[in-house]
């Protein structure tokens, strides 16, 4: 068990911490230890049916010895409800369109089986709505609401070996019915002094019978585990919580909180809580557009940037203001889009863009670098497989990764995927008309 695990059942609005099963059951140790004198229970399982017989042996008035004669009485132990524990999964990141799902594993700190109602409440942040939330068994085959475990304790001290199988002798329950306490072949895990062990099977032949003891068999997990009179034996199950985002009206991360209360169904105990942040990553593009005289070189303003698109000229400098130029020179636009760091990954990314009045576009310069560092050249046709076309009156480019011109026409190509962090780039060159 993690820290924030065991923190979890002291949380600030829960400040009782379960009193050690040890000492919940002292009392009822003392009626154990009077009926089974064999075995000084510190614990008792729920359901074992204590009973107490008195005999009476005498003599008739002629010094006859008589039979003796017995009564008896019987007390079935109660459940004792305790707080279950409850594991606290790391919180997650998703983009909108993907559901995440966050496991957790509850576990039984009763003497016997008691049922855990399972209570999920969602908050989101201002700029998303519609989340949803859901409780699902381990399998996801159904949603479900509450959870029943099982539980008992050890009778009798020993050592659960390694490897093999081990046997564990524990009180009988009221009921011959293949399971000790709802401890039953096919439960999930079994906890006993923190290790987690597979069930292997269980002799309740004795269920029913007073004072008697059921055995339960456990598959070895590689450490020999020492077992004392009383130490509780608890199931563990599984059980999934699943956010699903809703729709996001930012382009800022947005949050979905949720609190999960877990409580035993008799409400005896403080609830345990366990809180989920889920971050709801959104795609965060910025655009940059610069130009370049790439026939007469002149400083321009505003911003710049210096690459090599690939075009033969080598390094350009590029602005955002500021560029002149005459009739006949060629200049070169460069598009540049980010996604921020940390936002979720834009798809069918397509850059269009019109080849400017009074211009000419330059047959063959299309470049793009789709956020690899490395800028390759589309050709100028709409059915290239490649990542851009144009017809020379407007320029599209499917910018990203994976983007195509294959579509139904031009202009109805398919636009790549950008990451978050991740930059593309596209360029071409038109002529100043003369």
């Amino acid at each position: 068990m993690n820290v924030k695990e065991r923190s979890n059942i002291i949380k600030a609005h829960h400040t009782r911490r379960p009193k050690p099963w040890r000492t919940i059951f002292g009392a009822l140790a003392l009626v154990a230890a009077v009926a089974l004198p064999q075995v000084a229970l510190a614990t008792t399982g729920a359901n074992h049916i204590i009973r107490n017989t008195v005999t009476v042996s005498y003599d008739n008035t002629s010094g006859t010895p008589q039979s003796a004669i017995t009564a008896s009485v019987d007390v079935i132990v109660n459940l004792v409800a305790a707080q279950a524990i409850l594991s606290a999964p790391v919180d997650q990141s998703t983009d909108p369109a993907t559901t995440v799902i966050y496991s957790y594993t509850i576990t039984s700190q009763a003497n016997g089986q008691d049922t855990y109602n399972l209570i999920a409440a969602i908050t989101e942040s201002a700029n998303i709505s519609g989340s949803t939330v859901t409780i699902r068994d381990e399998t996801d085959t159904s949603t479900i609401s509450t959870t029943t475990l099982g539980a008992t304790s050890v009778a009798v001290a020993g050592v659960i070996a390694a490897s093999g199988t081990t046997d564990i002798i524990v009180p009988a329950d009221s009921s011959n019915n293949g399971q000790v306490n709802g401890i039953h072949v096919g439960s999930s895990t079994i906890i006993i002094n923190g290790q987690e062990f597979s069930l292997a099977s269980i002799d309740d032949s004795n269920g029913g019978v007073a004072s008697a003891t059921s055995i339960i068999t456990v598959n070895g997990n590689g450490v020999a585990t020492p077992i004392a009179v009383g130490d509780q034996v608890g199931e563990r199950h599984i059980f999934l919580v699943k956010v699903t985002p809703g729709t996001v009206t930012s382009t800022i991360n947005q949050t979905i909180t949720v609190d999960l209360d877990v409580q035993d169904s008799s409400a005896v105990q403080p609830v345990v809580n366990d809180q989920t942040i889920t971050t709801v990553t959104v795609a965060s593009l910025t655009v940059t557009k610069y130009v370049a005289n790439v026939t007469s070189p002149v400083v321009g303003g505003g911003s710049t940037i210096t690459l090599d698109s690939g075009g033969g000229a080598g390094s350009i400098t590029y602005y955002t203001s500021g560029v002149t130029g005459n009739p006949g020179d060629t200049l070169e636009y460069l598009i540049e889009v980010s996604n921020a760091v940390g936002g979720s990954t834009a798809t069918d990314l397509v850059l269009s863009d019109p080849v400017p009045a009074f211009t000419t576009y330059t047959a063959g310069s299309m470049r793009l670098d789709p956020g690899t560092g490395v800028f390759v050249g589309p050709a100028d046709g709409d059915t290239d497989n490649d990542g851009g076309e144009t017809n020379g009156t407007a320029v599209y480019i499917y910018a990203g990764s994976g983007g195509t011109d294959n579509g139904p026409g031009f202009g109805n190509g398919v636009g790549g995927s950008l990451a978050g962090g991740v930059t593309t780039y596209g360029s071409f060159k038109v002529s100043i008309d003369n």
